[in-house]
This record gives C-alpha cells, structure tokens and sequence, in this order.
C-alpha cells in the first residue's frame, strides 16, 4: 500500500511538470526507450501501466483526427471569492495557465467519431488537479446544454480531484449546477458515456461521472468519491491492496467496464453506435406464420427435468449466439453486481436492443436465486431501454427470488414489485421468452411483456413441485404429481394464454444443440419483435394492461351465482353418495358369519 501511494504522489508529480516523456516505466521500471505502447498510448509495453494524458491528448486519442473544435474558451473566473492565502490563487491558476496551455481545468467541444457527431468535455489533472470550480462548471453545463440543442451524445474524460476548494461554497455550487444542465440532455434520451482515467475522485465523480448512463475506466485507476489518504486514516488497518480502484468498483457493479487505452476509442464508438441506433425491425409482408400445432406432451415432471437440464443453454450463452455485438452493464451502482442477472445492449438483426437475462446455474452448482440488486440491476436496463427507446427483451430461467433474512432486509420485496411495475410502464416494445425454470416471482417481474415465447421444454411455476408436493402430500417425493397438477408445462401456459408462442427445440431438446437452439429463439424473437413495433405506442401499452388487467377468467354475477349453486349440489351429491357407500359397507360387515369373526380373534 505504501508503494502505491508513492506511485500516486509520482503521477501527480508527472501531471503537474508537465514533461512530455518519460524514460523508465513508474510501476514495473522497465525502458521505454523502444516502446511502441508507449510512443502511442503512453501505456507502458511491460506491465500496462497507464501514464497521464492531458486533456488535449485525451481527446485526440478519442476523436477522429482534425475533428475537435472547442468551445467556451473564453469562460474563466480567475478568484470568484478572494481567496487569501500567502501565494495569491489568482496567480495559481495564471502558472497552470501557463504551463497546461488551457484556460481551465474543463476542455470541452464538439468533434466527430468515427463520422458521428458528438460533444466532449475532458477535465485535466494537470491543471490543479482537474477540481471542479465555477468556470469548470460552466463549461460543463454550456456542453451538456449544447448537446441537448443539438441533439448529440456526450463523452466525459475525467482525471480529477474534485472540487476547487479555493473558490469556496461556490465551487461546491457546481455539483447542483452540472445536475440541471445535465437534466435536459436526459430528457431528450441522449447518452452520456465517462472515462474515468487515474484518477478520478471527489464531487466530480460523485456527481458528473454518475450522472452518465454507462461508466467506464481505465485499468487501475484510482476511482471513487474520498481521496485515498482520508480512506487510509479512517481504516483500521491498511486497505486491501485493490481498494478504491476501477476493479473493486466493478465488482460491485459501480462501474461498467475496464478498457484500456489502445480499445478505448472503439469500444466508445461501439456503445454510442448501440444507444443512439436509428434501425428498426420492419417486415417486408406480414410477419406472422403460421406456428406449429403440435408442441411437446412429454409429462410434465420430465419437462421440468429437462427445463433443469446440466447442459441446457443459459441466458448468457443464448445472448451471445443470437447477438452480434453485446455491451454488457453492471449494477445498479447502488454497491452490488448480482451475477445472477446478466444486463446489457446487442444487436439482434441489425437492431440495437436491451437485453436482460437470468442466468441459472447448470451441472448441479447451487445459487441462481434472484435478490434485490438482480431486480435494480434489471429496472436501471429497463430505464435505460426506455430513455433510448431500445426494445426490451427479456430471458427467463431462475431459481426464483432469494429466500433469505439478508434479501428481505435490503428490501426484496420492494424490489420485486418495482421491477414489475417499471415493465408494465415501459413504453418501449418488451418481449419476454422463459428458456428454463420460470420460477415464481421472479419470472413475472421481468416477464410482463407485449409478448411472451417459451421454449417447448420450458416450465412457468407459481411454486416448484417439489415445495407443492411437501404443502400439499407432506413429501418431496410426490413432486411428479403435484407438476402435472401445476399446469406448468409449455402447452399448459399456451392453453392458459398465458404465453403467446412455444418456440421449438431441436432434437431432444435444447441442451442437445445450443447453436440451433439459438437460431430456433432468434428467428422467433426477431419475428415477435418486428410484429410488436408495427403497434403504435400508446395502443401497445394500452393493449399490455389489458392483458394483465385481464389475466385470468372470472364470471359475473349470475353465471357466477348458478355456478356455486352447482357446485353445492355436486358437492351435497357427493356427500350422499359416500355416506350410502359406507352404510352398503356397514351392512355387507354384519352379514358376514359370525364364526369367521371368532375364528380371527382365536
């Protein structure tokens, strides 16, 4: 630990010099005399070790060449509350004039990548270690107003210490500041992507950098909202040698990526290719064949064992077969990632949308049950397919929700009806496919879709029939009938309407092929999909309420009324019939011969 804080003191020391190159690698020590790394990234070839880059070189590094035109350079305020101290901050701020050759600590323009128009702001640790003060902020809230007018993306490079302590309350002012700013640009559905570089700390990421809608970072740069001396006198003991870095944040699903420098211009270009796609699925003629009639009627028990089947494909292998580009997010940045959802965007014939899947574990691995910041995970794609209208699927195969104290006391419950909520008000397209095990509550929170698909050997289960069977026969081993008497199977939900279409699986099922498994659930998808967006909007979420409103058939009054009349008299006629059947017992016993009566009691 102490190692690496010499190691930061050394970067900033680099930053705040100024010099152009070094000679030996920071970290690793290694020459970088013939690096190749290096001389183009300033990464070193060794160990990987990411060296500064100023707010300039950032952006050159990301925007097509000779494409960035800055704006607002003319925005400064050079000491907004007379700040006394023996070295006058006006003159700070002059020598990092100077020496940066920016005006501020915020270089922002527009510029183009990979032929898309977008906006760029990057804050420069070089100049006063890229904290945020009153014409920082300016710049900033100009850029993301200027996005929203214009209607283009936003990508934010931080490398930052947070706030400008030397412009005083109003430089805490700017965190408020950049949120309204920032308020339009959501509103239009624009997207904001950041590039956290070593490092970024302070208000500038517990404000800016939250503020986007997909983070990402560089390798070990140091991330998060306290500076790493106040978290090391706070600690007890020394921190965990990863503490407070991009990988320890995106383990907890507070980030979304790490990418090093040489793919960072590629993979921004790729997401923003994702959230701003202008393609939509259309059909040439009308999309819906005929579906087969014949589905499997296998029983029911053995439809659950091959819906549980060790080798049967997961959410995240289907994705990765039907999609041809997938970005995956992380969390919900609320300090947890729950592996057992997978979220994210991907194209799906030529069409971006967001994909969330349930990820059950095969070949007898426990877990896979769903706690709450699976279902945040989950609400904050959904918010996201909705800000950038992607359609919205969904693949269902869970353990269900997690039954535990921990899980009820971070507000399961609270998770699971938001969850469910936030997708019956989507406007977005939604289609839902149960691959597996649709298991109870957690399947219907991500499962209230314009449609529905199930594989043939699928399950949808208010219970499993092993907990039906120990409620209702006091034992596991029943659980064979208790599934037939579930209705859970494919065909049962279709008859029920509660699914719309069975998907076919090849051979024996889907575990027997996962290629064509695939291709089976992808042809459909993009089948169901392009049907769904010939709807408009409102009659299609008027059209989903409806159909939940409705789940279920009950009767009115006076067919209701006739129908427990007649369930009274069967019920009253089956009582009279057992009681004449044990009677007819009764008599049958007493004429029997006595004296086979006496024989037994001998």
């Amino acid at each position: 630990m102490r190692m690496r804080a010499l190691l930061r003191r050394d970067r900033a020391g680099e930053a705040a010099s100024g010099e152009p190159r070094a000679e030996r690698c920071l970290a690793c020590e290694a020459s970088l005399a013939d690096s190749r790394g290096y001389e183009r990234h300033r990464v070193c070839h060794a160990c990987g070790h990411h060296f500064h880059l100023g707010a300039r070189e950032r952006v050159a590094a990301i925007l097509d060449p000779g494409s960035f035109r800055e704006r607002d350079r003319s925005v400064t305020a050079l000491d907004p509350v007379r700040f006394r101290e023996p070295r006058p901050y006006r003159q700070r701020v002059i020598e990092a004039q100077r020496r940066t050759g920016l005006a501020e600590a915020a270089l922002t323009g527009t510029g183009t990548l990979y032929g898309r128009e977008i906006v760029i702001a990057a804050l420069d640790f070089s100049f006063l270690g890229g904290s945020v003060g009153v014409a920082a902020g300016e710049r900033l809230a100009r850029a993301f107003e200027h996005a929203a007018r214009r209607g283009l993306p936003v990508i934010t490079a931080l490398s930052t210490s947070g706030t400008r302590m030397r412009e005083g309350l109003l430089a805490l002012m700017q965190a408020p500041r950049l949120a309204v700013a920032h308020r339009e640009l959501d509103a239009r559905g624009l997207p904001h992507v950041a590039l956290l570089a070593d490092p970024a700390t302070g208000s500038a990421y517990a404000g800016l950098a939250n503020l986007a809608d997909f983070i990402i970072a560089e390798p070990r740069a140091l991330v998060g909202y306290a500076a790493l001396r106040a978290m090391r006198e706070g600690a007890d003991g020394e921190l965990p040698e990863e503490a407070h870095t991009a990988e320890s944040h995106l383990r907890r699903g507070l980030i979304d990526a790490i990418v090093r420098r040489e793919d960072a211009r590629p993979s921004l270009g790729l997401l923003l290719d994702l959230l701003t796609s202008g393609y939509e699925l259309r059909p040439r003629s009308d999309p819906r064949e005929r579906e087969p009639r014949e589905y499997s009627r296998l029983e029911a028990w053995r439809q659950v064992q091959l819906s549980r089947h060790e080798n049967r494909p997961g959410a995240s292998d289907l994705i990765r077969r039907m999609t041809t580009t997938f970005v995956e997010l992380h969390g919900d940045r609320s300090g947890e990632d729950d592996p057992a959802v997978t979220a994210g965007v991907g194209l799906l014939g030529g069409e971006a949308v967001m994909l969330i899947g349930q990820n059950r574990p095969r070949g007898g691995a426990s877990g896979g049950a769903i706690g709450p910041a699976g279902f945040h995970k989950a609400r904050r794609a959904m918010r996201l397919a909705a800000k950038f209208r992607l359609p919205l699927v969904t693949l269902l195969d869970s353990a269900g929700a997690r039954p535990d104290l921990a899980a009820e006391e971070t507000g399961l419950g609270h998770a699971l009806a938001r969850c469910t909520r936030e997708m019956l008000e989507l406007e977005t397209p939604t289609l839902a496919v149960i691959t597996g095990e649709g298991a109870s509550e957690a399947a219907v929170a991500m499962g209230v879709a314009d449609r529905v698909l199930m594989l043939e050997n699928a399950v949808y289960e208010v219970v499993s029939p092993e907990d039906a069977a120990r409620r209702l026969y006091g034992e596991a081993a029943q659980a064979e009938q208790a599934a037939a008497s579930l209705r859970l199977t494919s065909h049962d939900c279709l008859r029920l309407g509660v699914v719309d279409t069975v998907v076919p699986e090849p051979g024996e099922g889907a575990h027997t092929n996962h290629d064509e498994a695939a291709l089976l659930l992808r042809r459909f998808v993009v089948r169901a999909l392009t049907d769904i967006q010939r709807e408009r909007p409102k009659r299609r979420l008027n059209r989903r309420r409806e159909r939940y409103r409705g789940a279920g058939a009950t009767h009115a009054w006076v067919r209701g009324r006739l129908e427990r009349r007649a369930a009274d008299v069967t019920d009253r006629l089956g009582g009279w019939a057992a009681r004449l059947a044990r009677r007819a017992r009764g008599s049958a016993r007493l004429a029997e011969p006595p004296g086979d009566d006496l024989e037994i009691l001998r």
